[in-house]
């Protein structure tokens, strides 16, 4: 280790020696004088004397090249909002593009947006981005990546004219978060994207080749006497859902109904921090997780759709010890509830989701570039109704009283650096175990931005009257992150009792790796049709934590080709030039036995063509050849993207996979009424073949930039059959046993046939800033069986013979702004 650490260190000192310095514009803010009307035409007094030349830089698709069009920009304030108007020219406006999209979703549409920084960190703000159709974005900036999960409730108009089109925005202070200095310089940068060109610009220039854009860019001054005025919004809502089952089978149906109110918090603290929480939430409307076949031995791992959980936590996504996903999920001992059967009892209800009573987080950042984060979530108990022969219920408690807490400290340092240190902690009522979590992380920059150290430090608790399982991980890695040139090295560990997945997710423990990549990236071809193309190799050796042992060791080549035309290609190819040992598919976890995969070798690639058409075209090949007779993988995606108008479009996605050969542990105790020559200790491998389709269809219709429908339907069809099977040995081999797979009843118990099909649709309409009335409707059809005929297009037939779940709900929410609800009282005061 000390050796690495050693090379590391060098890096960072070599990396004093080169790099350009990053140049900073500064544009004069302007106090204004006049009654700002946001109507998009720039027509006040204040406007025409604080317009500035922009001479934005591209980025895109020649760098360093000024921008296509020319483009003025002015910010002006008061003391309740910054404004920024521009003007955007262009030879000819009729060619402007503005497909609508739905809010915070970025269409074929030209664009303009503003970035600020308050605290001039170099890592962190606040984005304000306008289409060419009025469509508002806005996102968080943390660490360079953005966060488009975060709303604000600021106004904007556009207006395209006889030589330009005009942006006028207005965002309150109450939206933002800055010091109360009397004098202040923010960070701030421009971005104007000229969609039938694909051109992208920048005000203060951006070079590509340098990590990150926020250190890059320009300084905003002469902010003088503004404070954070009192940020206090209040957003309840009521909602009603129709909920309808029908069994056709049976003939039966059930309906129900149910209403819910509640109310969503946020409360600027002081100037820095912001509370924000949800009484009695109501997540009945988050669009349906894309459900599959798990035959992995570990978790899928979803997305997570819920608003409060995704807006404004981009402190707590430090490593994986903050999964938000855990918060009012599946109940921690869901599946005891039919261990708990007594003889003649059957279960009678069973919740699958835990009830979250309410959640509340703190964040912000000082004006030393200290960020604190701190959550808080309160979920209730949970439990499974048994009932008897004799009609007698009783309940068995499948999830106890919890409460989930997070706390983070993050603190910017010279050079875009930061250090972060974070805290999860699981307490449960009564018998169940409490969890604890801990992590340090950090990366270090060196003044050019052409170097860096990373690395973080985990541990992990489980602690209970009978166990106190303590576990660690860390990860190292260094190298050149800017240039054309970019290499990296790196280590990590992850030891057998590191569990962070009572709040964090981990696929899996106890592991050791290593890792190399070397990239060349170029951003000026000489070839005048070429706009950008990169290559990149990497290896990775990996062995268990513990014991020693060998896993898997990989080489891989990436490319990359982007052509002016916005067409794109790459390609792939991974060796394993040796065995590969999988010690988790056994599910013995005694890290003995292992599952074998032969040496392979994966060669994929991937076409796109150019968005701005009305027909466009995505396709990603893989496949996997093995070196053994028959046993291969393939995978295809088809994505065409159809736009009928600039407010209709269609996105399918058709997506095989196919699986030949492929050994995967079964559970023997599925045919335990069948004589097999195993032993307690036997692992049972089957030999199966698995064809996957998934289609999704996306349809997108927008009326206006204030109402819109969305709809997803997605049908996956997943077939797996078993050929043969035979007993785990020792070279992680299945010797293969006299056995068809079937029980005793004669069902091929292992095989399966699955299909789930989702219809999620949303209309929103935004009829006042802030508040929006949703309606949704979701359809749900979920079938599964054993062994069937491999037809597609039969088992999609048969989806109308299937148990079918309609839902139907409306909500309405409603921004209610503190300070517009004050002035409106001290007007009528002063009538």
């Amino acid at each position: 280790m000390k050796p690495f650490v050693a090379i590391l260190w060098c890096i960072l000192v070599i990396g004093q020696l080169s790099a350009n310095d990053i140049q900073k514009k500064s544009l004069k803010a302007q106090r204004n004088q006049d009654q700002i009307k946001i109507d998009g035409h720039l027509s006040e007094e204040s406007w025409k004397k604080s317009m500035h030349q922009g001479d934005f830089i591209q980025v895109e698709p020649v760098v360093g090249k000024p921008a296509t069009f020319g483009s003025e920009v002015s910010v002006i304030y008061d003391d309740h909002a910054i404004y920024i108007g521009a003007i955007l020219y262009d030879k000819d406006p009729k060619k402007i593009l503005k497909e609508l999209s739905i809010r915070d979703n970025l269409a074929n549409a030209d664009n303009f947006s503003v970035f600020f920084d308050p605290y001039n960190s170099g890592l962190n703000g606040f984005l304000f981005q306008i289409t060419a159709s009025g469509v508002q974005l806005d996102a968080i900036i943390s660490n360079n990546e953005e966060d488009y999960n975060w709303n604000a409730v600021w106004s904007s108009e556009i207006s395209i004219n006889e030589n330009n089109w005009t942006v006028e925005l207005k965002i309150p202070f109450s939206s933002l978060r800055f010091t109360s200095n009397e004098q202040q310089q923010w960070g701030v940068q421009f971005n104007r994207e000229i969609r039938r060109f694909r051109e992208q610009s920048y005000w203060n220039p951006v070079n590509p080749a340098v990590q990150g854009w926020v250190q890059q860019s320009g300084l905003l001054t002469h902010l003088e006497n503004i404070k954070t005025p009192v940020r206090l919004g209040l957003f309840p809502y009521v909602s009603g859902y129709l909920d309808h089952t029908n069994d056709p089978k049976s003939n039966t149906s059930v309906t129900n109904t149910a209403y819910n109110a509640g109310l969503d918090v946020k409360y600027g603290i002081n100037d820095a921090f912001t509370l924000d929480m949800t009484l009695i939430p109501d997540f009945g409307q988050v669009i349906s997780d894309r459900q599959v076949l798990n035959l992995t031995p570990f978790e899928v791992f979803f997305e997570e759709n819920r608003q409060f959980f995704t807006e404004g936590t981009e402190l707590f996504n430090k490593g994986n010890l903050f999964y938000s996903r855990r918060i009012g999920s599946t109940p921690l001992n869901y599946h005891k509830a039919g261990s708990a059967l007594l003889p003649g009892e059957k279960i009678i209800s069973n919740p699958d989701v835990s009830q979250l009573y309410n959640a509340t987080k703190i964040t912000g950042r000082t004006k030393k570039g200290t960020g604190l984060g701190i959550f808080n979530a309160i979920v209730g108990e949970t439990n499974a109704v048994l009932e008897n022969e004799s009609g007698l219920r009783r309940e068995v408690q499948t999830n106890p009283l919890t409460n989930y807490n997070a706390v983070v400290i993050d603190q910017n340092l010279k050079n875009n650096s930061f250090i972060s240190f974070m805290n999860t902690n699981v307490l449960r009522s009564g018998k169940d175990y409490d969890a604890n979590a801990s992590g340090l992380y950090f990366e270090l920059k060196d003044k050019k931005q052409m170097y860096s150290v990373a690395g973080d430090v985990n541990v992990t608790q489980k602690i209970s009257a009978d166990k106190n399982d303590a576990g660690f991980a860390y990860n190292l890695s260094g190298g050149k992150i800017s240039g054309k040139w970019l290499y990296e090295a790196g280590t990590g560990t992850e030891s057998v009792y590191y569990d962070p997945n009572d709040m964090g997710f981990l696929f899996n423990a106890n592991e050791q790796y290593y890792f190399t990549t070397l990239e060349y990236q170029e951003f000026a071809p000489k070839n005048d049709k070429m706009q950008r193309w990169n290559y990149t190799f990497w290896s990775s050796y990996n062995t268990l934590y513990q014991p020693k042992h060998f896993t898997s060791l990989s080489f891989g080549f990436e490319n990359f080709y982007l052509w002016k035309s916005r067409n794109a290609v790459g390609g792939n190819i991974y060796v394993n030039p040796v065995e590969s040992r999988d010690y988790f598919e056994p599910r013995t976890f005694d890290f003995e036995r292992f599952v074998a995969a032969p040496e392979s070798v994966t060669i994929g690639g991937f076409f796109s063509s150019d968005y701005r058409k009305p027909v466009a075209l995505d396709i990603n090949i893989r496949t996997v050849q093995y070196n053994i007779q028959k046993r291969q993988d393939w995978e295809i995606t088809f994505a065409p993207r159809f736009r009928i108008n600039d407010k209709f479009s269609v996105f399918p996605v058709i997506k095989l996979t196919k699986n030949d050969e492929q050994p995967g542990y079964v559970n023997k105790s599925f045919v335990s009424d069948i004589p097999l020559e195993l032993t307690s200790n036997d692992v049972l491998i089957g030999i199966r073949n698995r064809f996957i389709v998934e289609n999704t269809f996306t349809i997108r219709w927008i009326f206006n930039h204030n109402i819109g429908i969305n709809t997803r339907i997605r049908h996956y069809y997943d077939n797996v059959r078993h050929d043969r099977f035979g007993k785990l040995t020792a070279s992680g081999e299945p010797n293969i046993i006299a056995f068809d797979g079937k029980n005793s009843k004669g069902d091929y118990v292992f095989d399966r046939n699955v299909n789930i099909f989702n219809i999620d649709m949303q209309m929103n309409w935004r009829f006042l800033p802030g508040s929006d009335m949703i309606f949704v409707w979701k359809n749900e059809i979920f079938s599964s069986g054993n062994r069937e005929e491999i037809d597609y297009f039969r088992n999609l037939s048969g989806l109308t013979d299937q148990i079918q779940n309609n839902n139907f709900s409306i909500r309405v929410l409603f921004f209610v702004d503190y300070l517009y609800v004050n002035a409106l009282k001290q007007k009528r005061l002063n009538s």
